[in-house]
């Protein structure tokens, strides 16, 4: 309705094979038409973001590029709570026996 169309929605592996970065953007110039590109990475993996270094001597690739990281911030005491949950005292989180099973490498 708002006149955006995806063209692809490609996903980029956390720890890419060798030529996989070059694989993806074959992909995305199969769609010649596309005006952007809107790319979702953790700032380690890609050649731009709130650092310039990773740019020098790339500026034209990095041209017209918009970055946005999300804030980070500490929130007091959280570290203490989470680190302090157990199986038997966190029973209201779906989630929390799936990261329990992660972290210890087990099947509840």
């Amino acid at each position: 309705a708002g006149g955006l169309c995806i063209a692809q929605s490609i996903k980029i592996p956390r720890e890419p094979r060798p030529g996989e970065f070059a694989k993806v953007i074959g992909r995305l110039m199969e769609t010649s038409t596309a005006r952007g590109v809107v790319l979702f990475a953790h700032e380690d993996d890609i050649r731009w973001g709130a650092k310039m270094a990773p740019v020098q001597g790339l500026e034209e690739a990095a041209s017209g590029a918009i970055t946005i990281l999300p804030k980070r911030a500490s929130v007091p005491g959280f570290d203490e709570y989470f680190t302090s949950r157990s199986l038997e005292n966190n029973r209201r989180n779906l989630w929390f026996h799936e990261f329990w099973e992660d972290d210890f490498n087990c099947r509840l």
